[in-house]
């Protein structure tokens, strides 16, 4: 397999945001080495496929849009404000709304780090417990209907048990949060007569 990392420059044929050397060291540094250790084809197979998991997920949920129409990704982006930002004195005088020159936004030829500890984390999914067969989004039985604690009652949608509950990664998600459409991701419409 060939991998081939999006850097900024809005590739046509990339299709993953982390390196085989960046998710070893993510992982050695978290204290996974046995992951780490994988065979680098393993660990690009599964990097492709984090990507590819994040491209479908949120592709919808970016703030901003793609810079360039025939990039494979959804990374670089324009117009996503840096979220944990706010400067009163800081000025871009260089045709920008009054409204957004206390903000700064990330560079259109850049993919947040971010974006890339995230995919590993997913990534490393791959190489975990139930995971391991290299899938994301197994299957995980029944999806329950009904809970009940006193004299333990459980019931189940009627579907023979073969609905499909999805997995989130809640780690990766918190990481790249600052980067979404809040409106979007819950989504919802609050009506009030």
């Amino acid at each position: 397999m060939t991998l081939i990392v999006e850097e900024g420059t809005g590739k046509s044929d990339a299709n993953s945001y982390a390196t085989v050397v960046q998710f070893q060291a993510l992982m050695t540094n978290m204290g996974n080495t046995t992951v780490a250790e994988a065979d680098a084809d393993q660990i690009e197979a599964a990097l492709v496929k984090a990507t590819q998991y994040m491209s479908q997920k949120y592709r919808l949920l970016w703030k901003g849009s793609r810079v360039h129409v025939t990039q494979s990704l959804n990374w670089p982006r324009r117009g996503v404000d840096v979220p944990d930002f706010f400067d009163p004195f800081f000025r871009d005088l260089s045709n920008v709304p009054i409204s957004f020159q206390d903000t700064l936004f990330i560079a259109e030829n850049v993919v947040p780090g971010e974006v890339v500890v995230a995919t590993i984390l997913i990534a490393a999914e791959t190489f975990s417990g139930a995971l391991s067969t290299g899938t994301l989004q197994s299957s995980l039985g029944r999806v329950t209907r009904k809970e009940k604690l006193g004299v333990l009652e459980v019931e189940y949608f009627g579907d023979g048990g073969q609905s499909r509950q999805t997995t989130r990664y809640w780690n990766a998600e918190q990481t790249i949060e600052p980067f979404l459409a809040l409106q979007r991701l819950h989504g919802g419409q609050l009506i009030r007569n």
